[in-house]
């Protein structure tokens, strides 16, 4: 992987890719200059097909949303691809939320470029020196709903397999939202959902399984 400037790539074909996501292109609606603020802790990189971008067991720091290109959640044992990443989507969310290292190998499938960020900016949740509350909200709400529906991809593969029963047991924010309580909230769903994740993925991979 190799980092790339807005001067090495077309900016404004950069501008497109970027608000095709739709955390990007929240945050850009809601405040351009938070939008803006965003984008200088983050990073562009390129890959060439068949690069390594992701290996588990890594320590993990950063969070990617692929902006273009294909990518794919690789099974090294095995050698083969479990599950593919298309332009648009965010990966490596676990890790940002448990501080584990990363769970699975994610690999280029084709040339990707890639939008890397540090989560450590929203870790601190009492901190909005930098992030408003409300680009908070918007962050651990795109975390929370791209875990959870990778825990339902897994319930829909396996409705029997005993951790169905913690997914259900799942917190749920039922308050006024768009304030402290519900950013707190979605905290919390983060963690409990991110330790679940990292648990299935465990036992998945026990020779049990």
């Amino acid at each position: 992987m190799q980092k790339v400037s807005r001067e090495d790539y077309n900016t404004e074909a950069l501008m497109r890719l970027v608000r095709s996501v739709t955390f990007f292109k929240d945050i850009y609606q809601l405040e351009p200059s938070q939008f803006e603020l965003l984008l200088s802790v983050c990073d562009f990189v390129q890959a060439p097909s068949g690069d390594v971008v992701l290996r588990k067991g890594d320590e993990a720091n950063t969070l990617y949303f692929l902006l273009k290109g294909q990518m794919s959640v690789f099974n090294e044992e095995q050698g083969e691809s479990l599950n593919l990443i298309n332009p648009g989507e965010v990966f490596g969310t676990l890790s940002m939320v448990t501080g584990r290292p990363r769970s699975a190998t994610v690999k280029a499938e084709s040339n990707v470029i890639l939008l890397g960020m540090d989560f450590k900016h929203f870790n601190a949740i009492d901190d909005f020196s930098m992030f408003t509350m409300d680009t908070k909200l918007v962050a651990y709400r795109m975390v929370v709903h791209n875990v959870r529906w990778t825990l339902e991809m897994n319930k829909m593969r396996d409705p029997n397999h005993p951790f169905v029963a913690r997914l259900l047991k799942a917190p749920v924010f039922r308050g006024e939202k768009g304030g402290k309580e519900e950013l707190l909230s979605l905290q919390e769903q983060a963690q409990y959902l991110a330790e679940l994740l990292g648990d299935w993925n465990e036992c998945l991979e026990s020779p049990a399984h």
